[in-house]
């Protein structure tokens, strides 16, 4: 059975209509279409949704339909061991999955690992750049998992394409402090990288809508330093080096010299 005709059957043993099953997590079209098998759920949405009717999850998805929960620890680990036969061991098993939304964002992942982190690539190859936009493109709905290949790969678009995705991605999550921790990091996440571009482009005049939006983030700890980098953007932009000077020497004290080399200077 698969996840849309599982909420159906789910909403038509509880008597809801397709309005209310949405809850306001997602649009009443949008998971029509899910009950359809058109579109994909996204994991954070799909869980918002079931606890939102005190669902457990499990119920409704099968773990056999889906990779191991610590299939990205597991690359981590393989990768920080420089473990290549690990990783083409872990290429295996995701091969050997059914193909869906979920586990093509894991063999994305794993591939960026295997042709670019792992041989310390310049570039990503032309082919797995297509691969990561017809990813991002074609799952539109911006769930975690589309929203996270966007923020590791941005370098591979052009300013313009780089300007349509992420406003598009700020109409679809307006206001930060509705996000849960996870979706704010990744989305503000989003926003700093954009901003490092518009300044690599010149392009002032964009980055109005990002620093709002990262200004309006919630204080979580887990997205602390998504909201410093903001703050030091802001500050670049404005040319204040007083202000970037301070910012620089908290992630100099912090132990965040990797990040300092790659921040731009006034």
């Amino acid at each position: 059975m698969t996840i849309g005709s599982a909420l159906k059957q789910l909403r038509t043993k509880l008597g809801l209509t397709q309005a209310e099953m949405a809850a306001g997590i997602i649009s009443v079209s949008f998971y029509s279409k899910v009950e359809r098998d058109i579109h994909d759920i996204g994991t954070t949405e799909l869980i918002e949704l079931l606890n939102q009717h005190n669902i457990d999850v499990t119920t409704y998805i099968s773990p056999k339909s889906k990779p191991d929960t610590d299939i990205l620890e597991q690359i981590n680990t393989a990768y920080e061991r420089g473990d290549k036969k690990e990783l083409l061991k872990i290429q295996t098993k995701l091969n050997a999955l059914p193909k869906d939304h979920v586990t093509e964002y894991y063999r994305l992942q794993l591939r960026l690992y295997l042709d670019v982190y792992l041989p310390r690539a310049k570039k990503i190859p032309l082919d797995l750049k297509m691969k990561l936009k017809e990813y991002v493109f074609r799952n539109d709905n911006w769930d975690v998992y589309s929203l996270q290949t966007f923020r590791e790969t941005m370098r591979i678009y052009h300013l313009d394409e780089l300007s349509f995705l992420v406003n598009a991605i700020l109409v679809k999550y307006p206001d930060p402090n509705k996000l849960t921790t996870i979706l704010a990091e990744n989305v503000g996440a989003i926003c700093v990288n954009y901003l490092d571009n518009c300044y690599e482009y010149n392009a002032p005049e964009l980055i109005f809508r990002p620093l709002n939006y990262l200004q309006r983030l919630p204080y979580h700890k887990e997205i602390l330093l998504v909201k410093i980098l903001g703050n030091y953007y802001q500050a670049v932009f404005a040319k204040d080096r007083a202000k970037c000077a301070q910012i620089l020497q908290v992630l100099k004290d912090a132990g965040c010299h990797d990040l300092i080399k790659v921040l731009p200077r006034l």
